[in-house]
């Protein structure tokens, strides 16, 4: 799952036009702006009382990075067009749950960012 919603976003010529390769999972190595990190919060196995389906809700957030608002903004909105709703082989379905906005660090290197908290039904590996 982690592979193919890097995919997703990496495989976007908007997205990646703005952050490059600058999507990871768990953390956000260097300084350079936009960028993307993703973080898994949650993943539930689906069962039925014969056993597992194969199926996985899992609850990803993705933290949008930006030297300012506007930037950060501008990338979250190409984000969400990036991560259709459609099933593929791995993901079954993505869907955006919530989106919020803050602001972090200090002067002169101020940080915004735009979360996206998104549900994703995917094969389980």
């Amino acid at each position: 799952m982690e592979e193919a919603i890097s995919n997703l976003l990496l495989g976007n010529a908007t997205v990646a036009g703005m952050v490059g390769d600058r999507v990871n999972w768990a953390a956000r190595p260097g300084v350079d702006l936009p960028a993307i990190t993703l973080h898994r919060i949650t993943g539930q196995r689906d069962a039925t009382m014969s056993g597992r389906t194969g199926l996985v809700r899992s609850t990803v957030q993705i933290d949008i990075w930006g030297a300012t608002y506007s930037q950060a903004k501008k990338l979250a909105r190409a984000v969400v067009p990036a991560l259709p709703q459609t099933p593929g082989a791995t993901l079954q379905g993505v869907f955006i749950n919530s989106e919020s906005d803050s602001f972090e660090g200090e002067d002169p290197t101020p940080l915004y960012r735009t979360r996206i908290d998104i549900s994703v039904w995917h094969q389980e590996i």
